[in-house]
């Protein structure tokens, strides 16, 4: 594969990830710690990703280090360890009518349901414990 052509399969591949991930070209901007511009130029193919991006692009897109030298070289990417798929944010994140910001304001309140159901199932936890000790 030619230059061109693996800038190309790298575009594609990035822009896949991030719709799977359902990810707006900001939002993933803004986690790779690059401008809005580069990850456009990047997603469409228009110059190389300079190496210096790439574990920034690897991080938003849950890729493993190493993925985007994989891809350039015709290979695939490899999802990040423990990258498990939490079906509940990820129904949030690819709801194409909700808008970013929305999106960030229900996982904060998932997230913030689950740390107060853990709690609670710590607290009963300990009540059984206490109820099986004195029986």
């Amino acid at each position: 594969m030619d230059e061109v052509g693996q800038r190309d399969h790298l575009a594609k591949a990035i822009e896949m990830r991030r719709l799977a991930l359902g990810l707006s070209a900001s939002a993933a901007a803004r986690t790779a710690g690059i401008d809005r511009a580069t990850w456009s130029s990047a997603e469409k193919g228009e110059r190389d990703t300079l190496p210096h991006n790439w574990a920034g692009i690897e991080r938003a897109l849950r890729w493993k280090a190493g993925s985007i030298a994989a891809i350039l070289g015709g290979g695939e990417p490899s999802p990040a360890e423990g990258d498990d798929v939490d079906e509940e944010i990820e129904l949030v994140r690819t709801d194409p009518k909700l808008t970013e910001d929305v999106r960030e304001r229900i996982i904060t309140l998932i997230r913030e349901r689950r740390e107060r159901d853990k709690a609670a199932g710590m607290q009963e936890t300990r009540r059984m414990i206490d109820l099986f000790r004195r029986g």
